[in-house]
């Protein structure tokens, strides 16, 4: 007759407990490479949204939009594919809101499980803004005469989703962030690709940014050493949209 001991259900109890906790690591390890990528994808997508969304006052159609964001996140998103922009809206009406613009994505994230038990999850993303339109004018249309005097027309920089201050292009605040700028041959000839982001592979015309005091390289707007980013605009812009003048520079 064989009598049970402390030894044994130990050896019992790992024998059965140990293969449940390696399955469970395994699938967190998944889940984390999902969510991960998943959220790649979105921040991609939401950062050509926000620059499209702050063009949207100059820009009445973008029929090429879905294209170029399904482009940027194959390159940057090796881990997924059958990317495809399934919906896009721009500038549309809808509950009262004018201007709005709606994208979704489909897309598969790619999981290789041994013995080919599992190939993958597909998954979906939705993203919703209002353009850069401002309001409907409710005051009377400006006289042709009134269109031909000069207004001010200085040109001061702003931070398009960061605060309500209007900048001279000299301040600490502007020269601390990056610029956006339009990618042209100058730019090209002038700054290096940024070795993390690769945006050397973007087409002329694309939306780049550049350190223009301390900087030698230009970035995509999804590359970490981008924090924040300035644009320019006309000064009598962004006293229309609400902007004052920063209290270091004077705003110019």
């Amino acid at each position: 007759m064989m009598l049970g001991t402390k030894k044994g259900y130990f050896t019992l109890e790992a024998a059965i407990f140990l293969p449940i906790f390696i399955i469970a690591i395994a699938a967190l390890g998944y889940f984390i490479k999902i969510f991960s990528t998943a959220e790649n994808i979105t921040f991609s997508a939401v950062d050509e949204t926000a620059h499209l969304a702050a063009q949207a006052y100059g820009v009445k159609a973008a029929p090429i939009f879905p294209a170029a964001v399904e482009r940027r996140l194959r390159i940057e998103n090796e881990q997924a594919d059958n990317i495809k922009v399934s919906r896009f809206r721009y500038l549309y009406e809808e509950g009262g809101r004018d201007g709005l613009i709606l994208l979704k994505l489909n897309y598969h994230i790619k999981i290789k499980l041994p013995l080919d038990l599992y190939d993958g999850v597909d998954l979906e993303s939705r993203i919703k803004c209002r353009g850069f339109i401002g309001k409907a004018a409710l005051a009377n249309p400006m006289a042709f005469s009134e269109m031909e005097t000069n207004g001010d027309s200085r040109i001061v920089w702003i931070f398009p989703m960061w605060g309500k201050k209007y900048h001279q292009e000299e301040c600490t605040y502007i020269k601390a962030n990056a610029k956006q700028l339009v990618l042209t041959g100058q730019i090209r000839k002038n700054y290096q690709p940024c070795l993390l982001c690769k945006p050397d592979r973007l087409p002329l015309g694309s939306l780049v940014y550049c350190f223009a005091s301390t900087g030698k390289a230009y970035h995509q707007g999804s590359c970490k050493t981008i924090d924040k980013y300035a644009i320019e605009i006309e000064k009598e812009d962004a006293l229309a949209k609400g902007y004052q003048p920063c209290s270091k520079c004077g705003g110019g």
